[in-house]
């Protein structure tokens, strides 16, 4: 396990979008922009239970993970680590993530009303910036 440092934190704990990138099947990356939010040194993501990530994830537990600051898109940092999975069946990680970015609580786009959440833990195995004290 990788330590996030304090300014890879600060990134993972502002309003900035992170991209989850998993692989499929054959080996090619899947990326998609998500909501992200950090638990010590960990990554937490919600994902409904039926996406295509989420069967990435839970097949091959690699991923990437990729978070720029907003307000300095320059400012990024990439996260490689491993996945785990637990179900949420309330949604309550989702709901928490809403309020950070939306204001609210989780107002449906999904694709579907009522989704099965899940969440994925991901563990750095290594942490990379693109300041030079990383």
């Amino acid at each position: 396990m990788t330590r996030l440092t304090d300014k890879v934190r600060m990134l993972f704990d502002g309003k900035n979008f992170a991209v989850l990138s998993t692989l499929e099947p054959d080996g090619k990356p899947h990326s998609t922009v998500t909501w992200v939010k950090r638990d010590a040194d960990d990554v937490l993501f919600a994902l409904p239970k039926s996406r295509r990530k989420t069967a990435n994830l839970i097949r091959d537990p690699r991923a990437a993970v990729v978070i720029f600051d907003a307000a300095s898109p320059y400012e990024s940092a990439q996260v490689q680590g491993t996945a785990s999975i637990e179900d949420d069946p309330d949604g309550r990680l989702v709901d928490e993530l809403s309020h950070k970015y939306t204001g609210g609580p989780y107002p449906g786009f999904a694709g579907v009303r009522h989704p099965q959440w899940v969440v994925a833990r991901i563990t750095a195995d290594k942490v990379t910036t693109s300041w030079p004290d990383s």
